[in-house]
């Protein structure tokens, strides 16, 4: 996949796993000198909350991750809306051919 790290790309499918392009995100983010946030286990929370919380003043990002063939869920989809209706917030819904567009989100 052209612009994905190849340490993101599982060398037997040729696919980018949600685990593997999320730690690429988290790694590329702690690099660039976000503080981060997921939740590991999420069976106990509150369905829709996105998978990745960035913060480096004055920003803070809300990221859901999805495989390239993922779908956003109804509440998902709600959350994010109400992120969205949050002053000084942003959200993105990322997949791993939008690498590009992370790697200048978090610059």
């Amino acid at each position: 996949m052209p612009g994905v790290p190849a340490h993101a790309i599982d060398p037997v499918s040729g696919v980018v796993t949600e685990k593997q392009w999320q730690q690429t995100v988290l790694d590329a983010a702690q690099l660039l000198g976000w503080w981060t946030y997921h939740t590991y286990d999420s069976r106990r929370s509150t369905p829709g909350f996105p998978d990745l919380v960035l913060i480096r003043p004055p920003r803070v990002l809300f990221l859901e991750l999805k495989r390239e063939t993922g779908r956003l869920t109804v509440a998902q989809r709600e959350v994010l809306g109400l992120l969205d209706g949050c002053p000084g917030v942003e959200t993105h819904v990322a997949r791993p051919s939008d690498w590009p567009q992370v790697v200048e989100w978090l610059s």
